[in-house]
């Protein structure tokens, strides 16, 4: 993060597991630093210039996503980290990543089959999303939680108009659109 622009730098998902470290074995006033300059890294703009992070489940994941992801790894400690550590965790899970397993035809698109990491929101609705295949990303316009998750299992299934089954083969991720460079979260 550059403190004076207020932008996130690619630089912070490396630094997540470090922050979470100093959270859990670091002095309590240390603790509360990192936990702050984590809700920091997730609510400020990223630079113009590095958008996006390769992760091992994607080649170019917007900066919020995988921040989110790293957090989300944390769950349990930041869950006993008090209402920050909360607040944290709510905010990561508005960044949702589905990872999809298996993929069929149902009527003029497809369904897929896999696991939904964050929360869907709004329940059932449809939103915009980011397909990222091995070598690329494509814009969806719509995606609708099919199925929700049960019982704390990620299983999740989609229904993509518009998308052949091929185009979700795995190791195909689905981003919320609206994470996408230009297209920053509230």
């Amino acid at each position: 993060m550059h403190d004076h622009s207020g932008e996130v730098f690619p630089a912070a998902v490396t630094a997540v597991p470090l922050l979470l470290a100093i959270v859990r074995h670091g002095h309590p006033a240390a603790g509360a630093t990192a936990l702050g300059l984590l809700d920091d890294a997730l609510a400020f703009a990223t630079h113009d210039a590095s958008t996006r992070v390769a992760t091992p489940y994607a080649e170019a994941v917007p900066i919020c996503c995988a921040l989110a992801d790293r957090v989300r790894g944390g769950a349990g400690l930041l869950a006993a980290s008090g209402a920050e550590g909360g607040r944290l965790l709510a905010d990561a899970d508005g960044h949702w990543r589905f990872d999809v397993e298996e993929a069929v035809a149902e009527g003029d698109g497809a369904l897929a089959f896999g696991a939904l990491a964050g929360r869907w929101p709004g329940g059932g609705t449809s939103v915009a999303a980011e397909l990222h295949r091995p070598g690329r990303a494509v814009s969806l316009v719509q995606a609708v939680l099919h199925h929700p998750p049960e019982d704390g299992h990620p299983d999740a299934c989609l229904r993509l108009p518009a998308v052949l089954p091929d185009g979700l083969a795995p190791p195909a991720v689905l981003f919320p659109a609206r994470c996408a460079p230009g297209a920053r979260q509230p």
